[in-house]
């Protein structure tokens, strides 16, 4: 595969991890991984690697679970609707749960976590 296209190692992990809501469901995880590295050509399963990557995911899905609990949710912007149909992504500060994650996650780069915030807010949040 052209390797301008071809996803990083983390983004193949994180793929996969963010739909992953269960313990039960880490060996299947485990072994869709690894068969996604190998047809990407991006090296073996490193199961250290991939634990740190869960831990990034499983803090991000913590923290939206938490909702209006959390220290990073900022609401609607319009402070008047009370009930909505609808959540968006802007009811989170993204930015500062991103640099918070950077500062606890420090052995995964930065641009990793910068990538995966706001889709995992989108995917827990939104969806």
């Amino acid at each position: 595969m052209n390797r301008k296209t071809s996803p990083g190692y983390e983004a193949v992990a994180l793929s996969v991890l963010a739909g992953e809501f269960s313990a039960s469901q880490r060996q299947e995880s485990d072994r869709k991984i690894a068969a996604r590295l190998k047809r990407h050509e991006l090296g073996a399963f490193d199961s250290d690697r991939v634990s740190r990557l869960r831990r990034l995911k499983s803090d991000v899905q913590k923290e939206v679970a938490k909702q209006a609990r959390s220290r990073y949710y900022i609401g609607p912007a319009d402070k008047r609707i009370r009930l909505r149909t609808y959540a968006r992504t802007g009811d989170w500060d993204v930015p500062r749960l991103t640099r918070d994650l950077i500062a606890r996650h420090s052995r995964i780069s930065k641009r990793t976590i910068a990538r995966f915030v706001p889709r995992a807010v989108f995917l827990y949040h939104v969806l």
